[in-house]
Formats: structure tokens, C-alpha cells, sequence
């Protein structure tokens, strides 16, 4: 029997197939707004890297930052601020304790308790990035007229609220 000759290989594809939609397949409002949502940590995370922090980490930073005088919370109330697990913010709890810039105060009433509070240092570096990131929010914002960012701003609340009913509300300005 003759041989054939070998077929020609495939193409490789162009894009690997995945199990999970990708911001690019998602269609509607929402597929968009995940795709900036994507767009927006890809700028910051350079600037995070360079500090030695993650998205995450810094979101704890700033949630202890946001908490108020003696900026401290338990680990289970920024767990449920963050919509992570305990251990998930354990895990966190530990990298940035690590870094300096957090430590872990037991509570005067009762010691079972641990409270995460942000140290000198770190409520320092928050102080250096929030201002980063408001700049960058600001520059990036500035492409909306005053119209279309109160709008985006109520609309970006409602659909929160919408999905996390529980979860605090903050009052930003509609425009600095």
C-alpha cells in the first residue's frame, strides 16, 4: 500500500481556548466593565510591585486605613469587607505583618481576639499610593464630562448595592 504523503499540521490557534469566559468574550455592560476593571489593575499593579504589594495586600491597607483612628479591624471583619475567606486574609495578614507594615494587637477584653493594625510605615505607604491612584483615577476620569462621571458614579453604587447589599457604603464626590 502506498504512503501518503504527511498532512499539513494544524494552525496553531490563535488564542488558547479556556474553560472560563474571558473579559474579551463577555458581552454587555458588564463584560466591558470587567474588562476595565482588568485595564485599571494592569496600571496600578506596576506601581504595587514596586512596594512590594499586591492588589489584594493593598486593599487590605486601605480598608485598615479607612477604619478609622488606630486604623484596626479583626481579621474577620476584612475578610467580610474584602469578600475573602479567614484564611484567606490570614494568608494577607501575614505577607504585610512581614513587610513591617501591620502588626497583630490582641484585644484588651478579650485576648481570643486579634486585631490587624496598620503600623507607621504602612499607614505611610498608603498615604504615598492613595495619592497615586488618585491621580491616576483623576487622569483617567478626566476623559468624562461632569455629566457622564455623576452618572457612572451613581450607576457603578447601584449596581454594587445590587450585588453586595451588606457591604458598606462610602460617599465619594461625584467629581474632585
Amino acid at each position: 500500500m502506498p504512503r501518503r504523503p504527511p498532512e499539513e499540521p494544524p494552525a496553531p490557534p490563535t488564542c488558547r481556548p479556556s474553560a472560563r469566559p474571558t473579559a474579551e468574550t463577555l458581552e454587555g455592560p458588564l463584560g466591558r466593565l470587567y474588562r476595565i476593571a482588568t485595564l485599571w489593575k494592569a496600571r496600578l499593579e506596576p506601581v504595587l510591585k514596586a512596594h512590594g504589594l499586591t492588589a489584594a495586600g493593598f486593599g487590605v491597607l486601605v480598608t485598615l486605613h479607612r477604619a478609622g483612628p488606630g486604623h484596626r479591624l479583626t481579621t474577620g471583619q476584612l475578610a467580610a469587607l474584602d469578600l475573602v475567606t479567614c484564611s484567606g486574609m490570614t494568608i494577607r495578614a501575614d505577607k504585610l505583618e512581614q513587610q513591617g507594615l501591620i502588626v497583630r494587637e490582641r484585644d484588651d477584653d478579650d485576648r481570643r481576639i486579634i486585631h490587624l493594625r496598620l503600623t507607621r510605615a504602612g499607614a505611610e505607604l498608603v498615604d504615598r499610593l492613595l495619592a497615586h491612584y488618585r491621580a491616576a483615577e483623576e487622569q483617567l476620569m478626566a476623559t468624562l464630562d461632569a455629566d457622564a462621571h455623576r452618572i457612572l458614579t451613581e450607576l457603578a453604587v447601584t449596581l454594587e448595592r445590587a450585588l453586595h447589599p451588606d457591604a458598606p457604603t462610602t460617599d465619594h464626590p461625584t467629581r474632585p
